[in-house]
């Protein structure tokens, strides 16, 4: 069994044993794992027992859910340690934190013990005189101050080099601080979630009888880091106006803290917070210098961590699209059928790796050939994913002695219980019999496939039910038509239909139709490239807006 350990803004914080079934994390009282906060849905996120562990799933939230300050789009395997982001509530998950931070309201007030520097202002003085050469007495201490700072940026500009993992570096980087500047203890964070708030990432704390104490942080000094972008330097905690009336700070004897912004050049991503408590020596504006240029490179070094990681994620991801992409092509017929007196063929375009769109030819029997095209709505991943269950229990349902209509309604209620509320598919499904050229379909809520007769005339055969999951328990009705001698049988995705030209206009239903018309007389695979051709034509080879599928049956005379 696993442990989330769950750290409120403002409440105390609890854990909870997970058990082999799912929970959900939401403000509604009905959820296994309530959650009273304003910035979390009513049935926010769920996390359910897997073959490798507990894995977290976002349920449509309107803020969304992060883990490890990344907002999630699809199911997530949770490891130890990991840090779930639900509202402003934080949680661990199969970790306890040793010591917590707390962000405590203290009103704002200046005193003459406190500094407070613009950090653009300590980043853009120099940091060593390139000469000592006439410098009076009085300024050789701010020169072996400026060759210090220098001397320590040197060195952990060195140390910062080499790539590492985001968690590790966050780490060091706190390693490197302390090092370099002596402190009692010591919070990292950094800004994540919708809204936007300070999370801790590392906790330093250098002296072992504080380790089960809370640090108590002021968001008054936080929001003047963090928001105004200034350097804070608290001299004597005990007598600033921003402690007054808060005994607990006092009594934790805080002597000494410093609140600096984390940097990047672009934005302020965090703040790093140190306070000194058995260190009698208070921290200087030196101090406050050195922590302000160390924060900034740490801050760059973080974001080209991130940015490293975020484009090995991309290459992990179009892998893993190509992949899929190969997987889908493969679902797809890998040659037409060979059928006596008949022309069959077909083609899919998806517009992005993978699409929703599917057609199929199935063999029922020695007769019938079961012919299918279906559209999810949507497109992308979780479309092709909804695609390739669906052409599972397809197969697993067409037999010889199946019935169309059970079938249909079959397949409605499993894509009813396994899809988003939003989420259906168009479907048309037939079988051919080709030794009469009767064809029985079921249409549900699909474009309708027309046929074409000699004489150009055109046969629609029509909807007779509802998109697949829309509803639960729906009954489809089996209609018929008879292919005949020369009849040329099109059935398209409407990623045909409604592609646009740069004028706005659509390709359109009777376009379709009259490009199959002039060339009816053409072989099948003819035909379905003179379609592609012109659409390609028609759209200026622009990229398509969604997936596209064509199916051509020609009875031949």
């Amino acid at each position: 069994m696993a442990t989330l350990y769950v750290y409120p803004k403002q409440e105390e914080a609890y854990s909870i044993v997970l058990k082999d079934a799912q929970v959900s994390l939401g403000r509604s009282a009905d959820n296994e794992i309530p959650i009273p906060d304003p910035f979390c849905s009513s049935h926010h996120a769920f996390i359910y027992p897997a073959e490798s562990g507990y894995v977290i799933r976002d349920n449509g939230s309107k803020n969304g859910t992060f883990v490890n300050g990344k907002k999630i789009t699809a199911v997530i395997e949770l490891k130890e340690g990991d840090e779930i982001l639900v509202g402003s509530v934080r949680i661990l998950f199969n970790k306890e934190l040793l010591t917590n931070v707390e962000v405590t309201d203290i009103p704002a007030g200046t005193t003459s013990v406190n500094t407070v520097i613009h950090f653009k202002d300590i980043l853009a003085k120099p940091t060593q005189r390139t000469t000592i050469q006439a410098i009076p007495i009085t300024e050789m201490d701010e020169v072996r101050a400026e060759n210090k700072v220098f001397s320590v940026l040197s060195e952990v500009s060195q140390a910062l080099v080499l790539h590492k993992p985001l968690g590790e570096l966050l780490e060091f980087v706190m390693d490197l601080i302390s090092a370099h500047l002596k402190m009692d203890r010591g919070v990292l964070m950094l800004k994540e979630g919708n809204p936007i708030q300070l999370i801790p990432k590392v906790i330093r704390v250098n002296n072992k009888y504080l380790q089960n104490q809370k640090i108590q942080v002021s968001r008054s000094i936080m929001n003047m880091a963090f928001e105004q972008q200034l350097a804070v330097l608290t001299s004597d905690a005990a007598v600033d106006p921003r402690f007054k009336g808060r005994e607990s700070i006092v009594n934790s004897g805080i002597h000494s803290a410093m609140c600096v912004p984390l940097w990047n050049n672009k934005e302020v991503i965090g703040i790093i917070y140190a306070d000194r408590i058995s260190l009698l020596q208070e921290f200087s504006e030196e101090d406050l210098r050195l922590l302000t240029l160390l924060s900034n490179l740490a801050a760059i070094k973080i974001e080209n961590a991130r940015l490293i990681e975020q484009t090995i994620e991309m290459e992990k991801m179009e892998r893993e699209l190509e992949l899929a992409a190969q997987i889908q092509k493969d679902f797809l017929p890998k040659a037409t059928p060979s059928c006596e007196n008949y022309a069959i063929t077909g083609k899919n375009i998806p517009c992005q790796q993978v699409g929703g769109d599917y057609y199929d030819f199935i063999l029922i029997d020695p007769s019938r050939i079961g012919i299918v095209v279906a559209d999810v709505s949507g497109k992308g991943v979780s479309a092709s994913l909804l695609m390739a269950s669906l052409r599972a229990a397809l197969h697993s349902e067409v037999h010889p002695r199946y019935d169309l209509a059970a079938m249909a309604a079959k397949l409605n209620d499993f894509v009813h219980r396994s899809s988003a509320i939003n989420t259906f598919i168009t479907f048309f499904f037939c079988e051919l019999n080709r030794k009469t050229g009767e064809v029985t379909f079921i249409n549900a809520g699909h474009n309708p496939p027309f046929v074409l007769s000699r004489d150009g005339k055109v046969r629609r055969l029509g909807s007779s039910g509802l998109c697949l999951g829309m509803l639960p328990q729906m009954a489809y009705q089996e209609m018929k038509e008879t292919l005949k001698s020369g009849d040329v049988f099109i059935l398209y995705t409407d990623g045909i239909t409604e592609s646009r030209n740069a004028n706005n206009e659509e390709f359109g239903d009777e376009r379709l139709i009259d490009v199959c018309r002039k060339n009816a007389k053409a072989k099948a695979d003819e035909l379905m490239n003179v379609v592609f051709g012109d659409l390609e034509t028609f759209t200026s080879n622009a990229p398509p807006a969604d997936d596209r599928t064509l199916v051509v049956v020609k009875r031949l005379s």
